[in-house]
């Protein structure tokens, strides 16, 4: 019966995920298998950190992905581009929170396309 328990337990735990944190560059942080994501508002632009689950750096060149941000009860849509390497960036055109909630979507060199959310 505990073995029983013990499995249940197990199976209804998300793998490989981890609470929210902030991240080294004072942003929220979430796992996003099989990288970690840092969106830090800045302004109106948004940039967003990527790292490998070791925390190693991500070569961001050939990434693409979009932003969508919850900003004053509106969806705010934004593509992220590469600006410098482990980092991509957009500019929503509106002043972003610092608690903004969303969601970031990733897409790698190789077409696989992975979200944070939020």
């Amino acid at each position: 019966m505990l073995r029983i328990a013990t499995l249940l337990i197990f199976l209804a735990t998300p793998l490989a995920a981890h609470e929210p944190g902030i991240g080294p560059n004072g942003g929220m942080r979430v796992d996003a298998s099989p990288y970690r994501v840092e969106l830090v508002p800045s302004g109106t632009v948004v940039n967003v950190y990527v790292t490998m689950d070791d925390e190693s750096a991500v070569d961001t060149l050939t990434m693409t992905g979009t932003a969508i941000l919850l900003i004053g009860g509106k969806p705010v849509r934004a593509p992220l581009a590469p600006t410098t390497p482990g980092v991509l960036s957009a500019d929503t055109g509106v002043e972003i929170p610092a608690d903004v909630k969303g969601a970031i979507q990733i897409t790698g060199a190789d077409g696989k396309t992975v979200q944070a959310k939020f």
